[in-house]
């Protein structure tokens, strides 16, 4: 049990009876007093009292002086083992846990004595069992630090340290020896430690693997550290790096300051480099900047910007920019490659703003940034970016309005699509005929339902290396299209829903094509020079004549409209067995019926299509759409498709069966299909082929999900011409005998699936309740329980794809396998410390070769970490043996051939 002993007082105002000659001791004042853990203390047997003079009446308290030498405040001071009172010496010893504390400071060490007569308390460390325990440790506003032995000044807040450790900011102090001097109470000042041959070291051990080493320093309390000539050791060992002189920050939260290069190459191509060599700008509380730049000999330059921010309960995001100036050779002469990557997340806080939002994402690149300084397969694989960012409003009126930033990039073709700025308006759905007053029930009509979108576009579409230049800009299109929808629905019959609807379209465009015909020949002659001398002149015509293009600026609208009505149900079988694993089948058709109108826009009352002389050869005129050039997504054409007056079928199905399980004795449902849906029209507006192709589709599951399985196949009612393959108004029946004819059909297999769902498939066990009983060690790293627990979070994908279509140069049908892939990737941890991680690995087996094997391999040495990355494909390579991040990470050991230097394989 502790002991809390609180005898100061007591003792300094005897001491100032004593000298003022009001008493007079009359027992030995060499009597130890001694209070052991393990029961109550004992009686504390103070001297007894003789007055000089014996005083009448009470001790008159304000004539007692008390010694200039007295602390102004009270020490407490306990511990665990026992306690000394050495009276004679004016002593107090602490045994086991001693803790001591003074106004803001603390000190705890296996042993503490505390002198009174030099207001000083020594703190030491004890040896048991071969083992040093209860280090000094001293804790004053804020500073901390542990030591073998110190000895502090309760006056003068001085002390004297021996082999103390520090940590301030991320940085681990070790000294021999240095003197304290502490601020004491006063807030003006820091505590200042003045040290004798001391390592700064980011590695927290007694005795560092690494640092600085120098033999005089200044450390100044969550300020700064100066150091004198230092010089940087590993392992104990000196090494040549010098400094004359050095200084670490201190200070808590944002600063400025230089950022060290991160990494060092030299590259054949290139030359020697910096990486990552930069400055920090704190840019308040809310946001920060940080420069950093890599730099080549030969004049390869890349720059990166990147910040962050953050309030609270507001919004949080970053930006980051990257411009690259790439030095390749052509012909022994310098070329240079300019690219460029631009990355915004915003998001905002749900508390923020009941009615306004602004959040989303941006991801752009130019001149193929990514691949051409990266070498991940990551970054390799990556086929498509993509943008959102959208400011949004609601009112308290049922609309809503948005303005967006949109953008589609192909890395494989390089095309870019950038839609900016968009504006976008809706309601909600309105029901303009539901009564306010409501008597008896719903009516029909009352669930009739109309909404209004409207969107406002400018769009950007051009190569990834031309994106920003004029050309861009003067091929923008723009436009405006406006929705109007109206729909209801109802029952019919009971069992039948009906379904009305009709829509309006209207688009509007600012730029228009007209097409005229050139009847100018295209001629070129030949002089042909005979063996006797004789020159002919053969013409010979090219083009008789040519259609040109003319662009028309202006208001240019079109409108679209259409109507139609739907009706479906659901009709459910069922078949049920007794005995078997299989008890019961279900079937659920969903048939779909519906008639649609649409007018012909391709009449010439709407001005929307016209036509042109194609040759001089013939009188064929070709018709066009005046708006083929400036088309937008989404927006669209008038379709030149003609009148349609179609009659819509269609059959949606699900298959499931009830399955009995032995184990458990219970029955599950399994999905055979989750859906096999078939459909089709007939158009009564056409004046041929009036029948469309029929159209199947399905899907499935297998082994718990980690297989899935669609299909795809197209049937036509009509034969076909073998030599170009399109329909003839002739039955497939009348010609060949069959109802339908197969046009093509695909069908694709795609497997996901980790190891451990692999293991456990075979099994027959459940994967989350394996997971949730694996045995965990004390850190909850699940335990291995054989060789493939090293792979448990391997993934393995493997698809497949094979189409059936027919080709008109072989007049056959051919069956193609477009995919047949299988890629693996995940990490692998031998041990504690060593890791693989196996960004990519698999085998194409259509082109019969590797894809982008790239593998790395880490190992975890305390404070340092050590690392070698391998793609294979380019023959790339990078090692490293580096110090953790922190704020001597710039201690890098790299070795590294880039792409630049790489060469595929």
């Amino acid at each position: 049990m502790q002991t809390k002993v609180n005898i100061i007082i007591s003792f300094l105002v005897l001491s100032a009876w004593i000298a003022a000659g009001q008493v007079t001791p009359t027992i030995n004042t060499d009597s130890i007093v001694r209070a052991r853990s393990g029961g109550p203390p004992p009686e504390l047997n103070l001297p007894s009292f003789t007055p000089a003079s014996q005083p009448s009446g009470n001790i008159n308290w304000d004539s007692v002086k008390i010694s200039s030498d007295a602390l102004e405040e009270q020490v407490d001071y306990k511990s665990v083992d026992s306690m000394f009172f050495d009276t004679k010496n004016k002593q107090v010893h602490l045994y086991g846990q001693a803790e001591v504390k003074y106004q803001s400071m603390t000190i705890t060490a296996e042993y503490i004595m505390i002198d009174w007569n030099e207001n000083i308390m020594m703190a030491e460390s004890r040896q048991v069992l071969g083992k040093t325990v209860g280090k000094p440790t001293f804790e004053q506003g804020g500073q901390k630090f542990t030591a073998n032995k110190l000895r502090y000044n309760f006056k003068t807040y001085k002390g004297i340290i021996y082999e103390a450790q520090t940590m301030q900011e991320g940085m681990n102090i070790v000294g021999e020896k240095g003197k304290f001097f502490g601020a004491g109470e006063d807030t003006t000042k820091a505590n200042v430690i003045y040290n004798k041959n001391a390592i700064f070291s980011t590695c927290e051990l007694d005795h560092p693997h690494f640092g600085i080493k120098s033999s005089k320093q200044k450390i100044v309390q969550d300020k700064v550290a100066v150091v004198g000539p230092c010089n940087l050791v590993i392992g104990d060992i000196p090494t040549p790096i010098w400094f004359p002189f050095g200084f670490f920050p201190l200070k808590t939260g944002q600063r400025t300051g230089l950022i060290f290069p991160q990494g060092y190459e030299y590259s054949e191509a290139w030359g020697f480099g910096l990486e990552n060599m930069g400055w920090y700008f704190p840019m308040g509380d809310h946001w920060d900047l940080k420069l950093t730049t890599d730099v080549y000999l030969k004049g390869t330059v890349r720059v990166h910007g990147a910040s962050s921010y953050k309030k609270r309960y507001k919004y949080t995001g970053s930006a980051s920019a990257s411009f690259a100036y790439l030095r390749t050779e052509v012909n022994g002469r310098p070329k240079y490659s300019p690219s460029m990557s631009i990355r915004w997340s915003h998001n905002q806080d749900s508390k923020a703003h009941p009615y306004r939002s602004l959040g989303g994402s941006v991801n752009l690149q130019t001149s193929d940034y990514q691949r051409s300084n990266q070498t991940d397969a990551q970054s390799r694989f990556q086929s498509s970016l993509s943008s959102n960012m959208s400011y949004r409003q609601r009112f308290d009126q049922p609309f809503d309005l948005s303005v967006s930033f949109n953008h589609s990039q192909n890395t494989n073709t390089r095309d870019v699509t950038i839609s900016f700025p968009t504006f976008n308006f809706q309601t909600q759905n309105l029901f303009p005929f539901k009564r306010k007053i409501k008597t008896g029930g719903e009516r029909w009509y009352e669930r009739v339902q109309m909404r209004y979108t409207s969107e406002a576009r400018n769009q950007f579409t051009a190569k990834d290396s031309t994106l920003f230049t004029q050309k861009t800009l003067d091929d923008a299109k723009f436009g405006v299209r406006h929705n109007v929808t109206a729909a209801t629905s109802f029952n019919f019959l009971k069992y039948f829903t009906v379904s009305p609807n009709a829509n309006y379209k209207e688009v509007w465009y600012f730029k228009s094509v007209e097409k005229t015909f050139d009847p100018t020949l295209t001629i070129e002659y030949d002089t042909i020079t005979s063996p006797d001398g004789e020159v002919q002149i053969i013409a010979d015509t090219l083009k008789y004549g040519q259609i040109l293009n003319m662009e028309d600026f202006g208001f240019k609208p079109f409108r679209e409209y259409n109507t139609g009505v739907s009706m479906s149900t659901k009709v459910f079988g069922t078949l049920l067995f007794k005995r078997g694993k299989l008890r019961g089948l279900r079937h659920v058709i969903t048939p779909s019926f519906g008639f649609n109108f649409t007018p012909d826009y391709t009449n010439p009352d709407w001005g929307y299509f016209k036509t042109v002389r194609q040759s001089l050869n013939s009188d064929e005129e070709i018709r066009y759409n005046i708006f083929e050039n400036n088309q937008l997504g989404g927006f669209g054409t008038p379709s030149a498709a003609g009148r349609q007056m179609n009659f819509n079928y269609g059959f949606g199905n699900l298959l499931e069966a009830k399955v009995f399980s032995k184990r458990d004795s219970t029955l599950k449902n399994v999905k055979l299909f989750n859906s096999i849906s078939l459909g089709g029209n007939y158009n009564f507006a056409a004046d041929s082929l009036q029948w469309s192709q029929v159209s199947i589709s399905g899907n499935t599951n297998f082994f718990n999900g980690i297989t899935s399985f669609r299909f795809g196949i197209t049937l036509d009612p009509y034969d076909f011409n073998r030599t170009t393959g399109s329909r003839i108004n002739q039955f497939n029946l009348d010609t060949q005998g069959k109802l339908l004819r197969v046009v093509g059909w695909n069908s694709a297999i795609t497997t996901n699936m980790t190891v451990g769902r692999l293991r456990d498939l075979i099994k027959g066990v459940n994967t989350d309740q394996r997971v949730a009983n694996t045995p965990r060690d004390e850190e909850g790293t699940p335990q291995q329980e054989d060789l493939l627990s090293l792979f448990e979070n391997f993934t393995i994908s493997h698809n497949f794809t094979v189409q059936s279509r027919y080709d008109t140069r072989s007049q056959k049908d051919t069956i193609q396998i477009t995919t047949n892939s299988i890629a693996s990737r995940g990490s692998i941890n031998l041990t504690p410390n060593w890791s693989i991680t196996v960004g990519n690995f698999g085998y194409d087996f259509q082109s019969k070769r590797i894809t982008y094997p790239d593998f790395t391999f880490s190992r975890d040495l305390h404070c340092w970490q050590m690392g070698v990355s391998w793609q294979p494909y380019f023959d790339t390579y990078s090692f490293y043996i580096r110090v953790k991040p922190g704020k001597l990470d710039f201690i890098n050991i790299p070795y590294r051939k880039n792409i630049q230097d790489g060469r595929r394989f």
